[in-house]
């Protein structure tokens, strides 16, 4: 039996998750397989490895892991293939695949586009991405960098974690600009998007923010095709 399990970071506000599990249960029903669930890696009651046994029990013989994970920094380079590993290692007689994650895929980046449009910055504006970043790993940048180059002209990058600094790149652009709009390339708003509206009240109080990508129904289109690239 085929299965497939959506792997989440998971958020401390348990409506985040309840947000999220709406957003995967609507993937879910566009997909033709049986068993479909959701595993936490920040949820102890909903480990991978706990949901993958479930799967098991159940009959799964092949599970799909799709991260729903925007870029593939730690999560979806190290820890879900690690959880994968110690899953194939009680199952050997089990096939896993892994997916990739959707940060850069062309729905996404829509999503992102019609955001900024949504907020009217208007000709003469500056727009700051700001995305999670990574310091430890230099793809989340590369197709970041890819995502805004395909945003605009007008459009910069700022990274939370690794380069480019986010508050850096803000404090450069408020030196020589005074109409400028952030938005969040974040799956929804929570504690990292919070502490990083904090950091750039630091900068300029006057800089106004667009939407996240909000969990957009659009995003589904991208996780699915990155679903079928692995599929058999």
């Amino acid at each position: 039996m085929k299965a497939i399990m959506y792997v989440a970071h998971g958020s401390r506000l348990p409506e985040k998750n309840r947000e999220f599990r709406v957003f995967v249960e609507k993937i879910m029903q566009k997909r033709l397989e049986s068993c479909q669930k959701i595993a936490f890696l920040e949820k102890e009651d909903e480990t991978m490895v706990l949901v993958g046994g479930a799967m098991i029990r159940a009959g799964a013989t092949e599970i799909t892991v799709v991260p729903m994970l925007l870029f593939p920094a730690m999560h979806a380079t190290k820890d879900i293939p690690e959880h994968v590993a110690n899953l194939r290692a009680k199952h050997p007689d089990v096939a896993f695949r892994i997916a990739d994650t959707f940060g850069a895929e062309p729905e996404t980046i829509a999503v992102a586009a019609s955001r900024i449009r949504a907020a009217d910055p208007g000709p003469d504006a500056k727009i700051l991405v700001i995305a999670h970043g990574s310091a430890s790993y230099a793809e989340p940048r590369k197709q970041m960098e890819s995502v805004v180059a395909q945003l605009g002209n007008n459009v910069s990058l700022g990274m939370l974690h690794g380069e480019p600094n986010y508050k850096q790149v803000a404090t450069e652009l408020a030196a020589t600009n005074q109409n400028i709009y952030w938005m969040p390339y974040f799956l929804f708003k929570g504690q990292l998007v919070d502490k990083i509206r904090a950091g750039i009240t630091e900068v300029s109080e006057a800089w106004r923010e667009t939407d996240c990508l909000n969990l957009d129904p659009e995003l589904a289109n991208a996780v699915l095709r990155k679903i079928e690239e692995v599929s058999p």
